[in-house]
């Protein structure tokens, strides 16, 4: 794995880290199938503090890149990140003048795991690194059709 290969998020000493692993599989011929990533969720979130295996999908990361471009541009509004199988939501808000708030759910086992919900504080200064990880995760895992 290189550093390329992940994004986060993460302020007033909470965090989410998600990093992948590779695709889950490179020589599937159905597009649906050819579009998996696995990958590690590592939170702090004050006295809380793990790790966990979660999938993705290749279109997960595009789209959330897209709207923190949007959020990054006028400090207003959302931008979501969600997994299919529900393991990971972030929900960031800003506020107009730059300060921004991710509320963060996991799940550590798809479909009847534990449960974690966080709060993220930070400002629109992080925004570009995390746009960058994104881009770079978006180029490396462009989605097969």
């Amino acid at each position: 794995m290189n550093d390329l290969d992940f994004f986060e998020i993460s302020g007033n000493g909470n965090s989410i880290k998600i990093e992948l692993l590779g695709l889950n599989n490179p020589n599937a011929e159905l597009g649906y199938d050819a579009n998996w990533i696995g990958g590690n969720v590592s939170v702090k979130a004050g006295a809380f503090f793990g790790k966990f295996k979660a999938d993705f999908i290749t279109s997960d990361f595009p789209s959330f890149k897209n709207q923190l471009e949007k959020l990054y541009e006028n400090l207003n509004g959302f931008a979501e990140f969600y997994t299919l199988e529900n393991q990971v939501e972030i929900k960031i808000k800003g506020d107009g003048i730059g300060h921004l708030n991710a509320v963060c759910e996991v799940v550590d086992f798809p479909g009847d795991g534990n449960e974690l919900k966080f709060q993220i504080e930070f400002d629109q200064t992080h925004l570009p690194l995390i746009i960058k990880q994104l881009t770079q995760i978006e180029s490396k895992y462009t989605s097969k059709t």
